[in-house]
């Protein structure tokens, strides 16, 4: 089975769909596959996600220096003929950029079948921002794609209701998304983040994990972190400054006086990543809207409990197992339900103790890529 995976950036700055994408296609050549990537760049710091997938048995094609707010490249279309041709089966990845119409339009014209997974970018919360433009957009090109699509892959039952709304008639599936587990196994020693940080101590941890940009939640978080009773807690903050937004975040802090109870870390990865989770006694992560939420899986996979808001896609399947809380976007309720996490520490244990299996029951890589080669195999036929 030969498949072509079609997106419009893999640079790892982008958080998501480029995480996702790389843990399912390796997964997928784990599985007996045959999988290549086709992707635009802008910055050279995609291709370090290519060299990684190379290394994992994806072959990846970069076509680019894309520009525009689309991505544009003027040889994308006559390199997605190419790559398509030799396909059984392409998988579009996201909506609103060249990327995603060239594939279709080149799946179309070779008669190859293809499934579309829209990442979340068909929400409400989504569609409000350049609304008029992704209306045109969505009119002119791409409700006629997804329309013609194979299949359409939500990672949620709540995105496949949030986009039942627009009346699209292909067979739908919910596949989550997942963890290499096996990345798991054997963690860094409890207190490693905290040696290299002296300035956290022995002080309550919550975590933020995630790209530093609106609508992330940390303009709750923060000012909730004020409301706490728990005073003596530290916030730590680990992810890329998107679009300069730390600053905003900054003044919020001096706003509400607790910039020293707040650290940044900057974009962090691998056994650093795995160091802070493991240090953690909570992550949260309270965003106005997430797709699926793979930090917080993450979290959960080092046996750290989460404290998440209810826009966060994963949040049924959360409180289903007992494994951290849910609250509105209220900044009280956040401080109320950390403080509540914190001060309880046997809820804390048993959450923590469930939380691995939780993880590696649901969200095993391994698992999914076998699912989708059955998924594959069933829009070839």
């Amino acid at each position: 089975m030969r498949v072509v995976h079609a997106i419009s950036g893999i640079d790892p700055r982008n958080g998501g769909p480029t995480n996702a994408l790389i843990g399912l296609a390796a997964a997928q050549v784990r599985a007996g596959l045959d999988v290549r990537v086709i992707s635009t760049w802008r910055e050279r710091d995609a291709f370090r996600s290519a060299a990684r997938l190379e290394e994992l048995g994806v072959k990846v094609r970069m076509v680019g220096q894309a520009h525009g707010k689309l991505s544009r490249h003027p040889q994308l279309r006559t390199n997605l003929l190419d790559v398509v041709a030799a396909a059984d089966v392409v998988h579009v990845h996201a909506m609103w950029e060249q990327m995603q119409h060239e594939a279709c339009r080149a799946a179309q014209t070779l008669q190859k079948p293809y499934v579309f997974t829209p990442h979340g970018m068909l929400d409400p919360w989504n569609m409000q921002k350049s609304r008029l433009a992704k209306q045109v957009f969505l009119a002119l090109r791409m409700k006629k794609n997804l329309q013609r699509a194979a299949l359409l892959h939500y990672t949620t039952e709540i995105e496949r209701q949030w986009v039942a709304r627009m009346n699209l008639t292909p067979p739908t599936i919910v596949e989550p998304l997942g963890l290499d587990v096996e990345e798991f196994d054997s963690l860094p020693r409890r207190g490693t983040f905290r040696a290299k940080h002296p300035q956290l101590s022995d002080r309550p941890i919550i975590l933020f994990l995630g790209r530093v940009h609106y609508g992330k939640g940390l303009e709750l978080l923060v000012p909730a972190l004020a409301m706490m009773k728990r005073s003596d807690a530290m916030l730590v903050i680990a992810g890329p400054n998107a679009e300069g937004y730390g600053a905003t975040i900054e003044k919020l802090m001096a706003k509400h006086r607790v910039s020293n109870r707040v650290f940044f870390t900057g974009m962090i990865a691998g056994q650093e990543k795995l160091a802070a989770l493991v240090d953690a006694d909570l992550l949260s992560a309270p965003s106005y809207h997430e797709n699926f939420g793979l930090a917080v899986i993450e979290s959960l996979a080092c046996g750290t409990p989460v404290v998440i808001s209810d826009q966060v896609n994963v949040h049924p399947e959360i409180v289903a197992a007992g494994v951290g809380g849910v609250v509105s976007l209220d900044v009280g309720a956040l401080a109320r339900e950390l403080d509540r996490w914190l001060d309880d520490e046997p809820m804390r244990r048993a959450a923590s103790a469930k939380a691995p299996a939780f993880v590696r029951e649901r969200y095993d890589w391994n698992q999914i890529a076998r699912r989708w080669g059955d998924h594959y195999r069933g829009v070839t036929r």
